[in-house]
């Protein structure tokens, strides 16, 4: 990057974070010692208009062919391309055409179709290397399952003791890595370290330092008795910060040595590709680690379980292998401790029969890339980021406040330093941030499909949440895991939200998420501005780092630590999360009775409500015939309202008298079902997924007939109704309770007192107050409560059954769904997250303390304890 001193006038930069040292040109490169906190790297007019800056890559006709390549995702809006890109019409019309007209054998058998698919793998190779700039006489590829075993393969096999194969004692070589790494490099430490190999882990501001600009080396030993391994990502899965590839040869030359003051091992790198090859050209002419780790569905969307390990051919001998699988031998005798390994690398490693039917459809995906070029990619995903970027950035609430937390090490000023990826976080106007959990429930409602969490960087995911190792145990102990919902702990986050690019995103797709933030989440009228506390810094940051000439000094340290503090208070929100609930707590709850005014089930889970007249009866599940059927795809997942709207219109009737289950659906005739578990069809497996169930269930099949009603009215093919068995017992264990296919609990309590509160504070007028309490889609409706007083309840007892209060039902956008009309809005979520500081939890879940059947009836009188 050039840092230009000649910055327009009329414009404003903007300041922002930035961590690490750049790349530049020879007679720029004692700008720096760049192990501040701030510096201004950009321009930025104060009254832009920030949807004229995108600049456009590509021209109309490969925008226009990429229209037509994914028509199928027109109606949604896909950001999650660090995680899996799409795969294109096209590529799967040949995949299929190729699969469809040839005949492909096992690549170990010899002669005819075996000959032909040997003959496609090895061309597959060529082309792999010949992407990347270079050629067999310099790599070998490696097929493996994806970038996480190619790493693993290096941890089990690199020989980091200079001889293994004598007597003679080797020391241990090193395992260095830097902080912002995936978990998967991770893991390797764990394992080379059981062989008593060093461990050392570089902090993202000691990278930049040691490896940017090397020191002179220590005087090197003649005698290198072990090998050292150093890992890095190309680019920053967390904030898209492209690491320099220069490090590679300086890591070849001895940098490393200084840091672990050792001098007599000789070091190797391995480069985590799999994030930097899906937009990025790698150049393994010019830049020449030893190991690349990759996965092609990251690349091209399809086919998935495929990557590959590239090995400098002369690299190659300090991975050593002991285990063999099929085709990987030359001899072996059964009987005796003795084999032969094959000569080529990759016959060596490739245990096994090879999955050579996804090997083979990796050229159609190769062929999509190779229709525009990996520069034109880079600078188009790069586009768009910056784009959105400088969006967020400018974007405040109507009081001034900030909208958006960026974590960012660059400002998106230069491609070669940053990639198409941005991850923030969303802040109230009162300064309290805005959970993950929410922001991904309300772009379901957008259909939006973004990630949120630490995306399996957690070095990154500290680094840029300022959270020390003792946070992040304590956020543990609180609750927080991987991949888990807690993402507000004592009003901090836990994670962030990440958008990522691929080379078919739109700027569409950019406009759509900025609507969402700004439909939901900004307090009207919007204000869109440079940030405030930029001009305070304007004069002692352009000095400090804008000009070459280092020996400027700032005159004002003390201005200058003031302004500071100020910037980092305007970022710092922080209140007490629980005042809300504190203001609900009311001195004598356990003195109110309420009524059990209304009572419902869901016989089929996630469609319309059958309401209750009179009595019901319980059983050891809950109330009788409660969710107690689903309907699933031909794939055996079970269908929700959060994929599939019209579920709500799809009404259940029983008719018990008739020992039947009326279904009916808008403008289709309608159909009976028994009542009774007559069929001996069963379905066992696992039919409802994780995290729709979460347990396994055993299912009676309810017939064809209804299976041809449900994939007429619904739309969808090869639907089947599937009924919970009564052998099904819960897998969960012997102490929990049976549950039918509900998702949590027996029960859910409604309290209609804090309905009508939220619904007084809801504003938009497409929300029908009246018919809003069925949204959440509660078993037992109460009145006569104070609102929100059954927060704080433990038991309780209606007629002669006796429950214990299981905890706060969670929210997701299926309460903005209009359960008598289909209609999604925006509301009650959005006010339901404002009114609680992004805590969507409303009604709570019962249990029934004795498994005995009983009844409840309407009118019950409500004891609480």
């Amino acid at each position: 990057m050039m840092f230009s001193s000649n910055i327009k006038r009329q414009k404003q930069p903007v300041l922002v974070k930035f961590m690490y040292p750049h790349d530049i040109e020879a007679s720029y490169s004692s700008v720096l010692t760049i192990y501040e906190s701030l510096v201004i790297v950009n321009a930025m007019e104060s009254t832009m208009n920030t949807y004229d800056e995108y600049t456009p890559v590509y021209d109309e006709q490969i925008v226009k062919r990429f229209e037509n390549e994914f028509s199928r995702i027109k109606e949604e809006c896909y950001l999650d391309h660090a995680g899996a890109t799409l795969y294109s019409d096209t590529q799967i019309k040949n995949i299929a055409a190729d699969l469809h007209h040839s005949l492909y054998a096992n690549p170990h058998s010899i002669g005819g179709a075996s000959n032909i698919t040997q003959d496609i793998i090895e061309r597959m190779r060529y082309l792999i290397l010949n992407h990347f700039h270079t050629s067999s006489e310099e790599y070998s590829v490696i097929f493996t399952s994806g970038a996480t075993e190619s790493l693993k393969i290096v941890a089990d096999t690199f020989l980091f003791h200079k001889d293994q194969t004598t007597n003679v004692l080797s020391s241990s070589g090193h395992f260095v890595y830097t902080q912002d790494n995936h978990t998967s490099v991770l893991g390797m430490r764990e394992v080379v370290v059981k062989r008593g190999v060093k461990i050392t882990c570089l902090s993202h501001d000691n990278a930049f330092k040691i490896l940017n600009y090397p020191l002179n080396p220590l005087s090197s030993c003649s005698q290198q008795d072990s090998n050292s391994l150093f890992v890095y990502s190309a680019q920053c899965n967390f904030s898209g910060l492209k690491y320099p590839l220069k490090w590679i040869k300086n890591v070849h030359d001895g940098v490393l040595s200084n840091t672990v003051n050792d001098t007599s091992t000789k070091w190797y790198v391995l480069l985590d590709a799999a994030g930097f090859a899906s937009t990025n050209d790698l150049d393994l002419s010019t830049f020449k680690p030893d190991f690349v780790s990759l996965s092609f569905y990251k690349m091209f969307g399809y086919p998935t379980g495929i990557g590959a390990l590239l090995v400098k051919n002369s690299s190659a001998d300090v991975l050593q292998k002991v285990y063999y699988g099929g085709g990987t031998v030359d001899v072996s005798l059964s009987s005796e401790m003795y084999h032969i390994k094959r000569k080529s690398l990759h016959e060596r490693f490739e245990d096994g029969t090879v999955p050579f039917l996804s090997i083979i459809s990796l050229r159609h995906g190769f062929d999509i890339l190779s229709s525009i070029t990996m520069e034109a990619i880079s600078k188009h995903v790069f586009s768009l980021a910056k784009f959105l970027y400088k969006s967020l950035l400018m974007l405040h609430h109507s009081n001034g406040q900030p909208v958006v937390k960026l974590y960012s090490d660059t400002v998106y000023e230069d491609c070669n330093l940053q990639g198409g990826i941005i991850a923030f976080n969303l802040i109230r106007s009162n300064g309290e941030y805005v959970g993950y959990m929410e922001v991904l429930h309300v772009a379901a409602l957008f259909k939006i499909h973004l990630r949120t969490g630490c995306f399996c960087n957690p070095g990154a995911c500290q680094r840029h949440l300022a959270l020390s190792n003792n946070d992040i145990l304590q956020n543990y102990d609180s609750g927080y895991v991987c991949g888990g919902a807690t993402d507000l702990i004592n009003g901090k986050p836990t994670g962030a939200v990440r958008v990522s690019f691929g080379y078919m995103s739109t700027l569409k797709d950019v406009q759509t998420l900025l609507h969402m933030i700004e439909e939901y989440f900004v307090d009207k009228p919007q204000i869109k501005k440079v940030p405030a506390w930029w001009l305070e810094y304007k004069t002692t940051l352009n000095e400090k780092y804008y000009y070459h000439n280092t020996s400027t000094k700032d005159t004002n340290n003390d201005t200058r630590n003031n302004t500071l503090q100020n910037i980092k208070e305007s970022v710092s929100h922080f209140i007490n999360d629980n005042r809300f609930l504190k203001l609900m707590v009311y001195n004598n709850i356990s003195k109110k009775e309420c009524i059990l005014e209304q009572l419902y089930i869901y016989p089929i889970k996630s469609c319309a409500a059958y309401r209750i007249a009179g009595s019901w009866n319980l059983n050891s599940k809950g109330l009788q015939y409660d969710r107690e059927w689903m309907i699933v795809s031909s794939s055996g997942t079970c269908l929700t309202q959060k994929q599939h709207i019209n579920l709500c219109l799809l009404k259940p009737i029983i008719d018990q008298e008739r020992g039947i289950m009326q279904l009916n659906y808008p403008g289709v005739a309608a159909i009976d079902v028994p009542l009774h578990n007559d069929s001996v069809r069963t379905v066992e497996g696992t039919i409802c997924q994780s995290r729709v169930c979460g347990h396994k269930v055993e299912g009676i099949d309810c017939g064809s007939d209804v299976s041809e009603w449900l994939s007429l009215a619904l739309g969808l093919p090869n639907l089947r109704l599937i009924r919970q068995s009564d052998n099904d017992h819960n897998k969960k264990g012997n102490n929990k309770p049976e549950l039918s296919f509900s998702s949590q609990a027996q029960y859910l309590l409604i309290n209609k007192a804090s309905v009508l509160w939220l619904a007084n504070r809801v504003s938009d007028k497409e929300v029908q107050k009246e018919t809003i309490i069925h949204r959440f889609r509660g078993n037992i409706i109460l009145s006569g409560c104070e609102a929100f007083e059954e927060t704080q309840w433990k038991h309780m007892q209606i007629g002669k059954n006796s429950f214990t209060v299981s905890g706060p039902c969670t929210r997701c956008q299926m309460i903005c769904i209009d359960q008598t009309t289909g209609k999604k809005t925006i509301e009650p979520l959005r006010t339901l997250a404002e009114q609680f500081h992004g805590k969507l939890r409303f009604g709570i879940y019962l249990t029934k303390e004795t498994k005995e059947d009983g009844f409840i009836t309407v009118g019950d009188i409500i004891h609480i304890s």
